[in-house]
């Protein structure tokens, strides 16, 4: 073999090496391109289930509005009632009220004492019913984060 020869043959060998190596590389830049396309259309998907979700959620809340109106005009039909059909409710009544509203357990003392305002029937039901309505709302929502968190772990389990 002539120094020429080898010359030749290092330099073919080189190249050839060179060729792998880029070849190489442009499989593994293809491999992670291909996993962050397979990841985008996931994202895209669950993103789609999230809309979904939403969307109910607002239909949902749009169905009850009309409900929560039909109420408040009922609240308010009473509280047009004559006087003599009307009545105020004593303190104890509020201070119950506020307790179970906010979780807190009535102050024994306070309830015996009656130290707190009376309270007039008409503004008693216009809290009840806007307590319940803020109540449905938030049953809604939370059945809302479920519906949603069901959906977004399935998949996610099932790619485990």
């Amino acid at each position: 073999m002539t120094q020429i020869t080898v010359i030749v043959l290092c330099i073919v060998l080189a190249a050839s090496h060179v060729g792998a190596y880029f070849m190489g590389r442009d499989a593994t830049a293809s491999a992670q391109r291909d996993q962050a396309l397979a990841y985008a259309g996931e994202i895209v998907r669950r993103q789609g289930t999230v809309d979904a979700l939403a969307a109910d959620l607002e239909a949902e809340r749009q169905k009850r509005i009309p409900k929560n109106r039909t109420i408040t005009h009922e609240v308010v039909r009473y509280v047009e009632l004559p006087a003599a059909r009307r009545c105020t409710l004593d303190p104890a009544w509020r201070l119950l009220h506020d307790a179970a509203a906010t979780g807190e357990p009535a102050d024994p003392a306070r309830l015996a004492a009656a130290d707190a305002a009376p309270v007039a029937d008409a503004a008693a039901l216009e809290t009840v019913a806007a307590n319940y309505e803020q109540c449905r709302d938030h049953i809604a929502q939370l059945v809302g984060w479920q519906q949603w968190w069901r959906a977004v772990q399935t998949p996610a389990r099932a790619g485990e």
